[in-house]
C-alpha cells in the first residue's frame, strides 16, 4: 500500500491519502454517460481519473474537480457504516428541508429525488449520497465555493463529519 499526498491547496494540511496509485490524464471533449459535457470522468476499477484539457489553465477549478475526483476512491473504501451515517446526516438535512448542496453534481441529483427514492435508497438516492459525499471534500479541501449554495453553517458541519472520519492512516483510495 503506497501513501499519497495529492497536490492541492488543502485547508486541512495534514490530509493524507493511503492506497494504490491513481493514474491522472487530461482530454478534450469529455462527455458523461448521457452525451453531456463533463469536466472529468473517473473509472474506479481502473484506477484512473481523466480531466479535461481545460482545467489546466484554470488552477482553482482544477483543484476542486479533482478533488472531487479522488473523493470517489474514498467513497468506495470508506465502508458501510460510514456511507450510512453520511445518508443519515443527509436525510437529517432534507427533513429539515436544508436547501442547496456543496456543489452542482450533487445539487442537481437532490433536486431530482423524490421521497421513494430516499426511504428505497434507490440507485438515484445512492448517487446523490456520493456526489453529495465528492462536493463536500472537494468544498473542504479547495478554496473554491463557485458551486456550494448549502448554508454555511451545515457546510461547516459537513466538513467537521469529514475531518473526524479520516483514519489516522490516510484517506482510503
Amino acid at each position: 500500500m503506497s501513501r499519497i499526498r495529492a497536490r492541492l491547496p488543502y485547508t486541512c494540511d495534514d490530509l493524507v491519502f493511503s492506497g494504490p496509485a491513481i493514474e491522472i490524464r487530461y482530454s478534450a471533449g469529455l462527455r458523461d454517460t448521457a452525451g453531456n459535457p463533463a469536466h472529468a470522468a473517473t473509472f474506479i476499477r481502473r484506477r484512473l481519473i481523466v480531466l479535461d484539457k481545460a482545467l489546466r489553465a484554470e488552477a482553482s477549478e482544477h483543484a476542486r474537480i479533482l478533488a472531487h475526483e479522488i473523493f470517489h476512491f474514498v467513497w468506495v473504501r470508506l465502508g458501510n457504516p460510514a456511507r450510512l451515517e453520511w445518508e443519515a446526516a443527509l436525510r437529517s438535512e432534507l427533513a429539515r428541508r436544508v436547501p442547496g448542496e456543496a456543489g452542482w453534481s450533487a445539487e442537481w441529483r437532490k433536486l431530482q429525488l423524490e421521497r421513494r427514492d430516499i426511504r428505497l435508497r434507490t440507485r438515484a438516492w445512492r448517487e446523490y449520497c456520493c456526489e453529495s459525499f465528492c462536493d463536500t471534500a472537494a468544498a473542504w479541501l479547495t478554496p473554491s465555493r463557485t458551486e456550494a449554495t448549502l448554508p454555511p453553517r451545515v457546510l461547516h458541519a459537513r466538513f467537521t463529519w469529514l475531518a473526524a472520519s479520516a483514519p489516522p492512516a490516510g484517506m482510503p483510495i
